[in-house]
């Protein structure tokens, strides 16, 4: 039987050792065990929402109860141990097994889990939140195994949930988080977070692992240089508005930070075994899926930033925009785009198989740019900025459905989970790089000062929102030059032999 090679299939040089990549054996079979097996995996998935949309409204509580003003760095480091753990941990899933790695996260979350809930000081919640940042890879590492372990029919619906399904959290997160902040104190916020990351961990226990390994040794010194390297672009990204652009750390981490990347990339082109493939990362169907995922997150994290700021500025003071509305009044506008993120993802997910990933990515990133646009124009009434965000929401929904799909399509099954986390990694910076373009926007355009806090003009926020559009319309032109994730059928017929 000859077999057929893709663009995606790739073979090791001679200079580097052979993977063995077995037969999948199909552990899952019934639809019962499925349905409890793809529940298990998403989970920890949602628990990783949960821990920035829970924490967001507790943050005024926790900066007056710890007396700080560096609550913001609840988020920071939990994006930053997240990303710097991405590649690391998706590469040892490679090697030792994902459902291995995976459950090693949530156990280290549900230990980080503790410690923010019990913290003394603000510190300890800050070490805390840094163990919980290690959940934040088992969002690649879930689909990588969904691959492995479920039989091909039912992998693209799973793998659309992976991140779609959790548009389910922005409908609950508010009212949840609202609940247990005015009757039981912030500290309710990361007990339940705990909670729900040990349940996540007793149910990883029960998915099987994956047969796929990849033969090689972690690169210790080219993962180190990448986490460095990457962590300090990512701080000085994040910090900026509070260091300011000027400022000898803002520019000394960005700039220090691309150095290292630079010497990480020439280092992984001589090292026999590296943390990455970068001749299968640079290749078309890889590198165009990575730059459409990190574009589409950018877009859809710029806007969802200045959206709520734009909605909570008073009226008398944005003049032609603001509605005043308070942190439970902005699930007017959340609540609707959530279903819009859930339930596309949920229903292209049925027939990803027979329309392929591709094609949604486009549709999603097209959507996303007219809705940006039109948030743009008409922003004047709560009605307009709700049909914008939800459009803007199930166009996300497309794109949240289709990326994962396209990643599973352009990786070899032993290189599957360190190609996810790249493309993780490149959707956390396209999302950090562009809601701090948009704040350079808006530093632009401000309007008056309000004891020290800047108000932005009406245009400012015009020109944010086209800024959430150009990414968009950016991820349509590069999706179109995506040459897989077409439907079956047609891939078919393009690699039957003449």
């Amino acid at each position: 039987m000859t077999q057929t090679r893709t663009e995606t299939a790739s073979e090791p040089p001679p200079d580097k050792p052979e993977t063995t990549v077995p037969e999948a054996e199909e552990p899952v079979r019934s639809i019962r065990a499925f349905v409890m097996i793809l529940i298990a995996l998403l989970w920890p998935l949602e628990v990783v929402s949960l821990s920035y949309n829970l924490v967001v409204p507790a943050a005024t509580d926790v900066a007056v109860h710890f007396r700080t003003q560096q609550v913001g760095w609840l988020f920071t480091v939990l994006t930053l141990v997240g990303a710097v753990a991405g590649p690391i941990m998706t590469k040892l899933g490679d090697i030792h097994g994902k459902k291995k790695v995976m459950v090693f996260g949530a156990a280290a979350a549900s230990v980080g889990g503790i410690l923010a809930a019990m913290a003394p000081n603000f510190a300890v919640l800050l070490a805390g939140r840094a163990l919980q940042g290690l959940l934040l890879p088992l969002v690649a590492l879930s689909y990588s195994l969904m691959r492995d372990i479920f039989p091909a029919r039912w992998v693209a619906f799973s793998a659309s949930l992976t991140v779609g399904g959790t548009g389910l959290v922005t409908v609950s997160g508010p009212f949840i988080a609202g609940y247990l902040i005015d009757n039981h104190g912030f500290r309710a916020v990361f007990w339940l977070l705990m909670a729900m990351t040990v349940i996540a961990f007793c149910g990883l226990l029960a998915v099987p692992e994956s047969d796929v390994r990849a033969r090689s040794r972690l690169d210790w010194p080219g993962a180190t240089l990448l986490g460095i390297g990457i962590g300090l672009v990512l701080l000085g990204l994040s910090e900026s508005t509070t260091w300011t652009w000027s400022s000898f750390k803002t520019l000394g981490c960005v700039f220090g930070g691309l150095a290292l990347t630079a010497v990480w990339l020439a280092v992984e082109r001589r090292t026999r075994e590296p943390l990455v493939d970068l001749g299968l990362v640079s290749r078309r169907p890889v590198l165009t899926t990575i730059v459409v995922a990190g574009l589409a997150y950018g877009a859809v994290g710029a806007y969802t930033t200045i959206l709520p700021m734009m909605a909570q500025t008073p009226r008398a003071l944005g003049h032609d925009y603001g509605f005043g509305s308070t942190a439970m009044q902005l699930t007017l506008f959340t609540v609707p785009a959530g279903i819009a993120t859930t339930v596309p993802s949920f229903v292209v997910g049925l027939y990803m198989r027979r329309i392929g990933p591709r094609l949604p990515a486009i549709a999603g990133s097209t959507v996303m740019t007219l809705a940006a646009l039109y948030t743009a124009l008409w922003h004047s009434e709560k009605w307009q900025v709700i049909v914008g965000f939800t459009v803007l929401g199930a166009g996300a929904s497309l794109v949240y459905a289709a990326i994962p799909n396209l990643v599973i399509e352009a990786s070899p099954a032993d290189q599957q989970g360190i190609t996810a986390g790249m493309t993780g990694l490149l959707q956390t910076l396209g999302s950090t790089a562009a809601i701090q373009v948009v704040f350079v926007v808006l530093l632009q355009n401000i309007g008056v000062l309000v004891q020290g806090s800047p108000v932005y003009t009406d245009s400012g926020y015009a020109v944010g929102f086209v800024t959430c559009a150009g990414l968009a319309f950016v991820a349509v032109v590069v999706g179109i030059l995506i040459p897989h994730g077409r439907p079956a059928r047609q891939t078919e017929e393009t690699l039957a032999p003449a």
